[in-house]
Formats: structure tokens, sequence, C-alpha cells
């Protein structure tokens, strides 16, 4: 298994999903978000100093976690998140300290199971496990003190519910008047990932003797990387248009192009494809490539601004770049792919009012009720991983809440809200997670006891928050351990401004010390309580990845030999597969076994194979259509190749006899080697499971 070897190997260097959680990504900067979390949460506090309304301190956090809420995108998906999120929040800081006045043991009951239903929550998607989280926050708060009368509980779900609107009304000043600014961004991402693909391509080019490990690292990183950035965009485009109503020439426009986007996506997959095929003819493409990289990322600030891309500096690249595809013999297959992106880029350059319909809107009435209610059927089972997730979470939180009741401690709810935050539903998420947030959380410790030796009047420590909330939230998206490190000062400032008389120290080391213990307890309850190793998942994430494949094989000979459509979505779906397959992979690599897992081993060696059968599809597709008078051999080659990718039947010796086409026929070739390589990756499990 040399070849499996080299996989984990490449892996490691390609960065796979998971692997990067201290990378840093300084596109995700984001000024606004900072100037919104500084007025509401600082400002906030410097009213109810100078008010002399410390209850303002309660608004002040409300506000900061509703902060936390927004999911980002348009604005109309970003206000409903956080006004729930506000409604809820009040609910427990009214409640639950009645409940507790009254019933310790019952408070906390009833406190695990919001906690169930809150980390349940995730079955939404991202806006509603941010959301479920941090409603958990608020109950785990909300436990801090009793509340003896009904009158008394109005006011701090009065003022928590007051900062969140005041948050989200905030929201709609700073980004109301760009409503299609998050879809361009993330069509501008989609660009400079192209560029990075087209950088990576030269870079092969002007190897000496590029190997096979070379496009294998080449096609895991940025592939993933490009198919990654196509989905956001085609999810953030999706959402700005049904939330604009009927679709606007601008968001044609924008549509038009990220479908094109795709389109040359499959196009520079071929000509990465045709570099490893031909590594002597690599060298032919280099300049060509060498001035694609840079248009490619000159498009991305344009687009971003919403300005034209018919400018003569960018007609002049194009120019260009397609006289050094002219430069390239006509003989040379990469010559007719380079074409094919050139063809789709003068598509979106040209593009800036696109008329009709939108190539991505559908009119299909929403079914609340299945959104709502189907996902909790498909998950209401202990087969599912959400609810093995949320019964693991309320299982260790209630204990532990009754023990921060019984310690008596005030900061001690810092305890029951890493364990919340650091649980995450499979092992080595939970274990990344708890190193970044107890080493942010410390270097953070420390920051804020050194600012509250500066400061100590509630208007001090506002002032303080400017600077803090501007930074944190703007770097939300870079790296959460920096991310981290700069808002444990925040939650301690805004603790001592709601309750002033304690050491900075003390609440500093506090919250180090329980954050630690908190995450050394959530990776214990993962490792206890319904343990989700990658392993249990990675043979069904390896064999969805060769059926998508399959299917991709059968769309693309359709197409070839029956003159059937292009086989645009089934290669998307190839590509999503590939990257849940990675996923998967990369989770695995970050646990005990890593490296030693005949499984792992395997998927490596699949995910290496399909990546090149994905390539080597997108040649085919741009090849000239083969003729008539091959189309039986053309079956032949699609009936051998469909049982070879499928594991209960393989290669069956000998493959067709080659085609008339010589680049076809080395395609076809290719095609047979990696369907051989899949079947040896998954050989001995389909032997055992025949004795």
């Amino acid at each position: 298994m040399g070849q499996a070897s080299a996989a984990i190997a490449s892996a490691d260097r390609a960065g796979l999903p998971g692997l990067g959680g201290l990378a840093l990504n300084f596109r995700a900067i984001s000024l606004l978000e900072g100037v919104r979390a500084a007025i509401a949460v600082a400002g906030t506090m410097a009213v109810g100093s100078l008010l002399g309304l410390p209850q303002l301190g309660l608004a002040a956090l409300g506000a900061l976690l509703a902060c936390f809420a927004d999911p980002g995108g348009p604005v109309r998906a970003r206000l409903p998140p956080m006004l729930v999120f506000g409604v809820l929040g009040a609910l427990c800081f009214s409640i639950f300290g009645l409940i507790l006045a009254r019933s310790p043991a019952l408070a906390i009951l009833a406190a695990g199971v919001t906690i169930f239903v809150c980390s349940f929550a995730r079955i939404y998607g991202q806006s509603g496990m941010q959301t479920g989280n941090l409603v958990s926050v608020a109950t785990v708060l909300s436990l801090d003190a009793p509340i003896r009368s009904v009158m008394a509980a109005v006011p701090p779900g009065l003022a928590f519910w007051a900062g969140a609107a005041g948050a989200a009304l905030l929201t709609l000043a700073l980004w109301r008047i760009r409503p299609f600014h998050p879809a361009r961004m993330a069509l501008a991402d989609l660009a400079l990932a192209l560029s990075a693909l087209a950088r990576d391509l030269v870079d092969l080019a002007n190897e000496p003797k590029p190997d096979e490990d070379g496009f294998d690292l080449h096609a895991r990183g940025h592939r993933r990387a490009v198919r990654e950035a196509i989905e956001r965009a085609r999810g953030v485009t999706l959402a700005t248009i049904r939330r604009r109503g009927a679709a606007s020439q601008r968001a044609n426009a924008i549509a038009l192009r990220l479908a094109t986007f795709d389109q040359m996506f499959g196009a520079m997959i071929a000509v990465g494809e045709a570099m490893a095929a031909d590594p002597g003819g690599a060298p032919a493409s280099r300049q060509a490539l060498r001035d694609l990289a840079p248009l490619l990322a000159a498009l991305a600030p344009a687009i971003e601004a919403d300005r034209s891309l018919d400018t003569p500096p960018i007609r002049e690249a194009l120019r260009r770049f397609r006289d050094d595809i002219g430069a390239i013999g006509e003989e040379a297959p990469i010559r007719r792919l380079l074409d094919a992106v050139a063809d789709r880029l003068s598509v979106i350059v040209t593009v800036s009012n696109a008329p009709g319909p939108s190539p991505v809107a559908d009119g299909a009435a929403i079914d609340w009720r299945g959104m709502i209610f189907g996902p909790i059927r498909a998950n209401w089972t202990l087969e599912s991983v959400p609810l093995r997730h949320a019964l693991r979470t309320a299982m260790v939180t209630t204990p532990v809440l009754g023990f921060v009741q019984w310690l008596g401690n005030p900061f001690g709810h810092w305890l029951a809200i890493t364990v919340i935050f650091v649980l995450q539903p499979h092992f080595s998420a939970t274990w990344v997670r708890a190193l970044e947030r107890v080493g942010g959380t410390a270097a953070g410790g420390v920051l804020a006891a050194l600012i509250g030796l500066v400061c100590h009047t509630r208007l001090e420590l506002a002032l303080a928050m400017i600077p803090l909330a501007l930074v944190a939230f703007a770097i939300r998206g870079v790296n959460f351990s920096a991310y981290t490190a700069v808002l444990t000062p925040m939650i301690v400032l805004l603790i001592e401004q709601i309750s002033p008389g304690t050491n900075q120290w003390t609440i500093a080391l506090s919250r180090v010390g329980f954050t630690l213990a908190g995450g050394v307890l959530a990776v214990a309850a993962n490792l206890v309580l319904w343990p989700s190793f990658e392993g249990n998942r990675l043979g069904a994430a390896r064999d969805a990845a060769i059926a998508a494949h399959r299917d991709y094989l059968a769309a693309s000979f359709a197409y070839l030999v029956d003159g059937g459509a292009l086989p645009e979505a089934a290669r998307r779906q190839a590509g999503l597969a590939s990257n849940n397959l990675e996923a998967s992979v990369s989770r695995a690599l970050m646990e005990p076994h890593r490296g030693h897992d005949p499984l792992l081993r395997s998927a490596l060696v699949v995910d290496a194979a399909l990546r090149r059968t994905a390539g080597r599809l997108a040649v085919l597709n741009l090849d000239p259509l083969p003729d008539a008078g091959e189309a039986a051999l053309w079956q032949r080659w699609r009936d051998w190749l469909d049982a070879a990718l499928d594991p209960a039947r393989g290669p069956t010796p000998p493959t067709p006899q080659a085609v008339q086409r010589p680049a076809s026929a080395e395609s076809l070739r290719r095609l047979a080697r990696q369907a051989e390589l899949v079947f040896e990756a998954i050989k001995p499990e389909v032997s055992d499971e025949r004795e």
C-alpha cells in the first residue's frame, strides 16, 4: 500500500478540511461587523454609565450575544435569527430566575431540557446551531441569580431584549443599502479561488518533472476549495434572489456569472488533467496560465465593488491570454481546453445586465411545514448524530449546572458555557475546538487583567470596550483562536461593569480555570457518551463518492454517445461527494488511529483516483463528439467502466479495444486505470463480504 502512504502524506500537505483550525483568512475581515458591535455593546455600556443605569449592562450583554447570532448574508436572512434570539434570551432571563427562587432542582432540570432543544436545533443548519448555542448560554447565565417576584422578572428580560433588538436595528441600518453585496463578495471569493488554482498549475508546469503525487495534491487542495467557493456563492445567490422577489437584471447577471464560473472550473479541471497526462507538454501552457491567474484575481475586486468588468485593462489581459493560447501548437490537446476557459472568461467579462429569468432562481413556494418538521422527523432516532449530540450535551451540562449551583462561585457558569461551545458531534472537532478555546481564553484572560489595572470606572470600561469590540467582530471570520483571545476581555469587562467590585485577575483566572475544566470535560464526554469516531462513517462517505462518480460517468457517456445534455449537474454532485469524502478523511486523520486504519488508507486512494476520474471525464466532455460508427465501441467502454466502479462487480478483463481518436483513447485508458485503482483499494472488503 505504498500509494496509500503517499496519499496520507499528500493529505497532510493539502490541509484537508478541519486540519486548518489555526489558518488565517484575511479576506474575512469585516470592519462593518466591528463597527456594529462597538456601537451596540460599548455604546450601551457608555449610556448606562453616563445615566447611572447599571441595568443597561444586561442590555449590552444582549447586544453582544445578538451580534454572535448574526449568521451573515443578506439582511433579510440576518434579522430573523437575531430577533428570535432576543425574544428567547429575554424569556430565559425572566423565567429561569423565577423558577430558581422556588425550586433550584426544577430550574436545573428545565435548563437541561432547554439546552437539549437548543443543541438539537443544529438540524436547521448553521443558523439554527448558532442561535441554539447562544440561547443555551442565556439559559446558563439566567441561573446566576434567583428572582423573587414576577414584577422583578420583567426588567432583566426587557433589558436583554432591548440590547438584542438594538443590535438587530443597527444591522438593518448598516447593511440595508447593499442587498447584493454578499452575493458579489461570494463571487469575488470564487474568482480568487480559481486564480489560486491557476497559480498552482503554473507551479506544476515550472517543475522539471511533475509527478503524479504533485497533481494529486493539486486536485485534492484546489479543486476542493473552488467547489466549496462555488457552493457558497450558489447558496448566497439563491437566498438573495428569493428574498428580493422577482429576479432583477443585477440578480440575473450574478447568477449567469456564477454558472459560467462553474463551467470554467470544469474546463480548468480538464487543463490540469491534460497536464498530468502529458507532463512533457505542460510547459507549453505555462505562459497562458501565468497570465490567467492575475486576470482572475483582477476580476475579484471589480465584482465585489459592482464595477463593470468590460474595461480596457481587462480586455487587454484577455487578449494576451488568447494570444498565449494561440502560441500553443494546434495539435496539442491542452489548446482546445484553454480555448474553452477563454470562452467562459469572455462571457463573464461582457455580462453586465443579463435579461430574462435568473438561471438559478426557482419559483417554488416555500414549504414551511416541511422545513420545520421534516428535519425533526428525519433526525428523531438514536442513529441520528444531531440527536445523540443534543442528548450528550444535555446529559453533561445538567449535572454541571447543579455543581455550579452547589459551588456558589459567581463565575462557575463558564464551566457549563465552555461545555456547550466545545462539545461537537464528532470527537475530532471537539478536540480541536477545545484546544482553540482554551488557548484563546488564556491569552484573553491575561489581556483583560491588564486592561483592568488601568480602567476602573464604568465609563472607562465602556471606552476600553470600543477597540475590543471593533477588533473582535472584525476578525471573527479570520481565525477562531484570535477571535476568542479578543472576545475574552470583552466578556470579563462586561461582567465587571454588571457586577463591579470583583478583581479583574480573579475574573480572568476564574474564566481560564473553568474554561480549561470545561474543555477537558467536553473531550471526555465525547469519548464516553456515544463516541462518534469518523471511522464509523468513512466507508459510507467513500461509497457515496464512488456512486456519485458512477453517475457522472453515466451522464458523460449519455452526452458523448446518446446526444444528451452536458453533465453539469452530475459533475457538481461528484465534486460535492469528493469534498464530503475529504472532510471525512480529515476528521479521521485527527483521531488516534491516524495512518494505521486500512479503511483510511483505502479512502485516501479512492479519493485520489476519483479526483483523477472526474478530471479525465471533464477532458472527454470537451473533446469532439465520437463518430457514429464507434457508438457500439463507446457503449462497451461505458459498460466496462461502470462495472469497474461497481464494488459488487469490479473490473472484468480485458478492457475494450481502443477508439480511433488518440486523445480519446488516452482518456479512456486513464479512466480504466483509475477504476482499477478504486477496485484495488476496496478489494479486501469486497472479498471479506463474499466469504
